[in-house]
């Protein structure tokens, strides 16, 4: 309970002046009055851990995994017993908000009788958090006395996953695995594998001279088919400087666009690989769309807290990027350095795209991405601010009706 307040310090004084002018004077109508005070304090106790003791509780609507963007619309249940009367009733919610991750919600229910209440949680930003109930405060109808309890509800775990969307991929081609565009067949010549019969077509030096005397027919050589090129998708992870809910869209939107990048590459054919270059660093990989997953669930609690600068990162890339088809470059921060080595990259062969998240518009930055663009790299800027989609409480509204009716 909370001592100091403008209320209950006027409160104290003038009981005090009451019962000091009672004693100067000798008056019983200011000790009667000093005593109905003392009363209306002692039922304001009485009401608020009454209320306190009795209330009960119940809350649904909460899912254990949603996307982020989504909107819950719960409801809960408060009933209690106490015959004397409240202000009102102060639930606090715990909530997978960005910024405090807490929502206060004020009720009000007569004695005995169950009442249910409606609340829209909106969940803006991926991540793992607990929801549920945390606390409940009771003030009585005087504003005199304020007593809070925690509910002792367990906290629901809900993660709020990134979204995914459906993009083009990025083509690559076999000729595009290395330095200077080092050429290479879709077979490889050097795991020759069986010997069949010649066919329209074939080339003459896939012909087994020796073997085809033999049996006076021509046979030729078949090769092992190499692998398809793989695609580097480096997401930047260095801490976002701005401020806490803008730190966080523009986190959420780089994993999300790391992550479809994933997707579109997966879904085309070409296997993944995914560095995670944070305090913690690790790497993914996957060859096929059943991979996804453990991508998905990664840039779900992947921290950005990386020790280096996003440069420093790509020149760690540089040897890998050598055996690799192309590389997909995720960044919220885009200099004339990072420019730079992203057009080197393409002039070496490697098939480049780079996702810039920001909502810059100004003249020189554009123009550094018309630079990227003219030398061949997929350049394109990802606007963290025009992502959020619309009249998500009306869906949650209708969404919870149809389940509710049902």
């Amino acid at each position: 309970m909370s001592i100091f307040n403008a209320r209950r310090v006027g409160y104290v004084i003038c009981m005090g002046v009451l019962l000091a002018a009672g004693l100067s004077t000798g008056t019983r109508l200011y000790y009667l009055v000093f005593f109905m005070l003392l009363m209306m304090v002692a039922l304001s106790l009485i009401s608020a851990a009454w209320t306190l003791w009795s209330v009960r509780f119940e809350l649904k609507g909460v899912k254990a995994r949603v996307t982020r963007g989504d909107s819950l619309m719960t409801v809960f249940t408060v009933r209690h017993t106490s015959i004397l009367p409240v202000s009102a009733i102060r639930v606090q919610l715990s909530v997978p908000a960005g910024y405090s991750g807490t929502l206060e919600v004020n009720v009000t229910a007569p004695p005995f009788v169950a009442r249910t209440f409606r609340q829209v949680i909106h969940c803006p930003h991926r991540g793992v958090y607990e929801a549920g109930v945390t606390k409940l405060t009771v003030q009585d109808i005087f504003g005199l006395v304020s007593l809070s309890r925690r509910p002792g509800l367990k906290l629901i775990k809900m993660e709020v996953r990134p979204r995914v969307s459906d993009i083009a991929p990025m083509l690559l081609k076999n000729a595009d695995m290395g330095p200077e565009f080092r050429s290479t067949a879709a077979e490889d010549n050097a795991s020759p594998s069986d010997v069949r019969k010649w066919q329209d077509g074939d080339e003459l030096k896939k012909v087994h001279w020796k073997l085809s005397l033999r049996k006076r027919e021509l046979m030729v050589r078949t090769y092992e088919e190499s692998a398809r090129p793989d695609t580097l998708v480096i997401p930047d992870l260095q801490q976002v400087t701005s401020l806490r809910d803008q730190q966080l869209t523009i986190e959420d939107c780089v994993c999300e666009a790391s992550l479809n990048a994933v997707k579109a590459q997966l879904e085309a054919g070409y296997p993944v690989r995914m560095p995670l270059t944070n305090a913690h660093p690790s790497e993914l990989a996957g060859q096929s769309p059943v991979d996804f997953a453990p991508f998905a669930d990664a840039m779900l609690r992947v921290a950005f807290d990386s020790p280096y600068d996003y440069e420093r990162v790509l020149m760690l890339m540089q040897a890998r990027l050598q055996r690799t088809g192309g590389a997909v470059l995720v960044t919220a921060r885009l200099t004339s350095r990072i420019a730079d080595m992203a057009l080197r990259m393409q002039r070496s062969g490697i098939t480049t795209r780079l996702i810039w998240v920001s909502d810059d518009a100004r003249d020189e930055t554009m123009t550094m991405l018309e630079r990227l663009r003219m030398g061949g790299v997929q350049a394109e800027r990802l606007d963290p601010w025009t992502l959020d989609r619309p009249d998500e409480t009306r869906r949650a509204e209708k969404d919870f009706d149809d389940e509710y009716d049902a």
